[in-house]
This record gives C-alpha cells, sequence and structure tokens, in this order.
C-alpha cells in the first residue's frame, strides 16, 4: 500500500511539473511580443495577485507597477488590460474596428454557441447588428415613443410605490418589472403586471444570474470552464436558468409564429421572422431561429439588469446622501414643478440633476470590467505589439477613476460634472457603456430609463432610510461581471 502510495504521489508531481514545464512553454510561445506583466504561476496565472470578489481593484493596483497596458494570465490564458481613461481612448475609440471583436466568455458561450448580438463575431456580428439598429430604431428606440412608454411605466410604478407608504420595503423587483417592461414593449410587444408569477420568475432568474456571474464562482468559472464543470457549486445554477429562460423565449416566438401577419411586423420578433422568411432559401443566412433566441436573450437581459441594478444602486446613494436627493428636488420643483412628469427635453435645464445621475453611474460603474474584447487584426498600442485575436479586458472602472480627469475620482460627487458656474460638464472619460463599436445597442434607452424613472421618484417621494445615512455602507455586495449593491430598505413618504 506504501509503495503504491508513494508512485501514485510521484506520478501526480511527475503530471503537474510536465503541465507546469508544458505550459510555461505555452505562454513563451503565445505570450512573445505582448505587454509585460506580473510573473504567472504556473496553470494559475496570476490568480494569486487577483483579489477575490475585487477583480477590479487588484487590476488597478497591479497598473500602478505595469502602466495603462499590460499582460495577466487568467489561469492558462494571456489577457491584456487597458486602464486609464487614455488607455481605452486610444484602443476602443482611436482603433474601434480592431478591437471590435467579442473577447471569449466561456459562461455565455456555453448558453449562445457563439449567437446573438452580444456574444457573436465576424461577418454574423456585424450583420446582426446592423439589422438589430433598424428595427429597434422602427419599433421607438432613440425617438419620441420610447420616451412615451418610459413614461406610462413610470407611472405603473409610482403607483406600486404609492402603495408601499409606510412600510419599509426593497425596490428592487418593482424597479425590476419597470425596467424590463419597456424592453419588452420593443421585443415582444407586450408590458406584464407587477404581479404577472411568469414574469417575476424571469426577472428572478435575470438576478440570480448576474450575482452567480458577478462572484467568485462566475470568476472562476470563466478561467477554468473544463474543470468548474465538473466540480459543485452554485455556478450550474447559471445553467439552469439559462434553459429556463430559453423555454420561455422560444414560446414567445411560437406564438408569434402562429399570430403574425408576414410583412406587418409588431415587434422585434415579428420583425426577425420577417427576415427570417426573405433568406429562408440562402444557406448561409445569419437568420435562424437559433439566433432569434439568443438575440432575444441578448436584448431582454441587456435591457433589464443593468439599468435596474442602476436604479437601485441610485437611491441607496440618494438615501445615504439626503442632502444631494433634496437639491434634485428643489431644481426639479423649480424647473418642472409638480403638475407633470419631467421629460428627456427638460435635461438641459437640470444641470445640478443631470450632474447627480452621471455621478452614480460614474461612481457605482456597473460593468467595471465591461464585456472581453478581441483583436480583429494585428495592432500596435502604446508602442506594444498586440497580434490578432488577443483577449483585451477594458477596465471601464479605470476611466471612472481617473484622477486626471475627475476633481474626486474616489468619492461620490455631483461637482465632478459641474464646472464653477454650477453648469453641466460632460466629460469623454464618463465610459458607463464601453465605447466603440460594441457599445450596448441599449446605450441610449437607458440613459433615458435613469433619467425619467428616478426623476419621477424624486419628484412624487421623499426617500426616507431605515437607520441612519452614516450607516449605510455603499460598497458592493460582490464585484465581477457587475459591482451588485447590497440588499435595503427604504421608506417613502409622498411630498
Amino acid at each position: 500500500m506504501l509503495i503504491t502510495g508513494v508512485a501514485t504521489l510521484l506520478l501526480s508531481l511527475l503530471v503537474l511539473a510536465l503541465a507546469w514545464w508544458g505550459w510555461g512553454v505555452h505562454r513563451v510561445q503565445i505570450g512573445r511580443g505582448l505587454p509585460p506583466g506580473p510573473r504567472p504561476l504556473g496553470l494559475l496565472g496570476n490568480l494569486l495577485q487577483l483579489e477575490s470578489g475585487g477583480l477590479d481593484r487588484a487590476l488597478m493596483k497591479l497598473s500602478r507597477s505595469w502602466g495603462p497596458v499590460f499582460t495577466v494570465w487568467l489561469g492558462p490564458r494571456p489577457a491584456v488590460v487597458l486602464c486609464g481613461y487614455e488607455a481605452l481612448r486610444d484602443a476602443l475609440v482611436l482603433q474601434a474596428d480592431t478591437f471590435s471583436g467579442r473577447g471569449a466568455m466561456p459562461v455565455f458561450q456555453r448558453f449562445t454557441r457563439g449567437n446573438g448580438i452580444a456574444f457573436s463575431n465576424g461577418p454574423r456580428w456585424r450583420t446582426l447588428r446592423n439589422f438589430a439598429l433598424g428595427a429597434l430604431k422602427e419599433f421607438g428606440m432613440g425617438t419620441r415613443s420610447i420616451e412615451e412608454h418610459i413614461l406610462e411605466e413610470a407611472a405603473c410604478l409610482l403607483g406600486e410605490f404609492q402603495a408601499t407608504i409606510g412600510t419599509p420595503f426593497d425596490p428592487r423587483q418593482l424597479l425590476d418589472n419597470a425596467v424590463s417592461n419597456v424592453i419588452c414593449s420593443v421585443v415582444f410587444g407586450k408590458r406584464y403586471g407587477y404581479g404577472d408569477p411568469e414574469f417575476l420568475r424571469l426577472l428572478e432568474l435575470f438576478h440570480d444570474n448576474f450575482q452567480i456571474m458577478s462572484s467568485r464562482w462566475g470568476e472562476m468559472y470563466n478561467i477554468f470552464p473544463s474543470l468548474l464543470d465538473w466540480l459543485p457549486g452554485p455556478h450550474h445554477q447559471i445553467f439552469r436558468n439559462f434553459e429556463e429562460l430559453r423555454v420561455f423565449i422560444s414560446e414567445q416566438i411560437q406564438q408569434h409564429q402562429e399570430t403574425r401577419q408576414s410583412g406587418e411586423p409588431r415587434d422585434f420578433i415579428d420583425c426577425f421572422l420577417d427576415q427570417m422568411d426573405k433568406e429562408q432559401q440562402d444557406p448561409e443566412s445569419h437568420f435562424q431561429e437559433e439566433t432569434l433566441v439568443m438575440t432575444t436573450h441578448n436584448l431582454f437581459f441587456g435591457g433589464t439588469e443593468t439599468t435596474s441594478t442602476t436604479l437601485r444602486y441610485g437611491l441607496l446613494i440618494l438615501l445615504k446622501y439626503p442632502e444631494v436627493a433634496a437639491k434634485v428636488q428643489a431644481e426639479l420643483d423649480a424647473v418642472v414643478g409638480r403638475a407633470r412628469a419631467p421629460r428627456l427635453e427638460d435635461r438641459v435645464h437640470l444641470p445640478y440633476t443631470n450632474a447627480v445621475l452621471h455621478e452614480i453611474q460614474r461612481f457605482i460603474s456597473v460593468l467595471p470590467l465591461g464585456l472581453p474584447r478581441a483583436l480583429t487584426r494585428d495592432t500596435h498600442l502604446r508602442s506594444h505589439f498586440l497580434p490578432k485575436g488577443t483577449m483585451v479586458i477594458p477596465l471601464l472602472v479605470s476611466a471612472h477613476r481617473d484622477s486626471t480627469q475627475f476633481k474626486d475620482p474616489d468619492c461620490f460627487n455631483p461637482n465632478n460634472f459641474l464646472d464653477e458656474k454650477g453648469e453641466f460638464q460632460s466629460n469623454e472619460a464618463f465610459m458607463p457603456f464601453a465605447p466603440g463599436k460594441r457599445m450596448c445597442l441599449g446605450a441610449g434607452l437607458a440613459r433615458s430609463e435613469i433619467f425619467l424613472f428616478l426623476t419621477a421618484i424624486l419628484q412624487r417621494f421623499r426617500l426616507l432610510p431605515v437607520e441612519s445615512p452614516s450607516n449605510i455602507n455603499l460598497t458592493p455586495r460582490c464585484t465581477g461581471l457587475g459591482n451588485v449593491p447590497p440588499t435595503f430598505q427604504l421608506h417613502l413618504m409622498a411630498r
């Protein structure tokens, strides 16, 4: 038994040594020419230097030693990190086409298999993006009609908030429902009641996935997918949730197929089905039912979770800083009054309010790492040669913490977006949606929702914390794919 045990141990050590040596050779071959970075450790790469639940902070700390463009090893894979506003601008804006590829993200790849808008590449991505931009515009995105949808939903949300007066409550579910209904009106052609059990279940699936993917389990799956597939843990719930979402979306598509009139689209799904009909004889068409399922999921998820998280975090920040909320309300009263709802055209006349809403997004950086990019061709950046296919991490939060761009980057301070006269001052370093060709399709919609929902709430209600504002902790509950705010409750009082 002893001999067998020793032999097993020696064999294991030999395998590890060979793997270590093999990956070392692999790194020399692949990593030649990539920017310098911290020395990796075997199969672990730089994981021991990357803080659990604080990958964004760890990467910004490394950039102090290695500069704004450096390489880290996420297990066996190298990734080039872009840190600071200028590096992000030089890559994502000034070389937008070159940095327009989507980097591998196994947690999504397993589900989408490269389908849909968010995680496809090459001709498929360009075709789907161009089609989606046209179809979404047809159904109101970027036009006055989407503002009307948001205002109608805001009125419904205010009614739900009104019913809570006198009782502390967690606003997450109501905000999720309101935000999701706006994108549902475009994609599915309908909205859902705030008590609809099926819809509430779907919103929980989104929320659950966003949390798990932002946890250490989500990080580890993206680094070691083959290993994590065999290990127990909460990451498996992501794929069960994905499958449940797939079933719901497939059912919606089936209903559309049964009730649609060809050439008379009612919503995004009908538009896509019309295009499928036009290209059904083309064997290389990108318009297939599986692509529709994944594109719908991308729009549904992207149009719900990050905007809702921003609104929820915004309310928490305003609870901690009641003087800021009071100043916004005073400006709303003076400019808009209380007889009508605020509209997008009011923004230009609400400099302090506009600054506060920008500062909320800057401060929380809801997608701190952005989504990974991949180079579509060889290029040079900051004297470094980067080969085609290189994975890139655009550290968006680093632009928001850049002391050369913001007066008070580490604290919540609306003056970051105000000039000496108190007028709103825009800033190119403000990157909540990632600039360049991969900017979120719903960026304009999200900006409109954040403004219209939050101003509607503040116009109607006073926000009261359940504890002392000084005790409110704004630290994210977890940080990974997104910054997930801590759970909280609040009281509302009619103004």
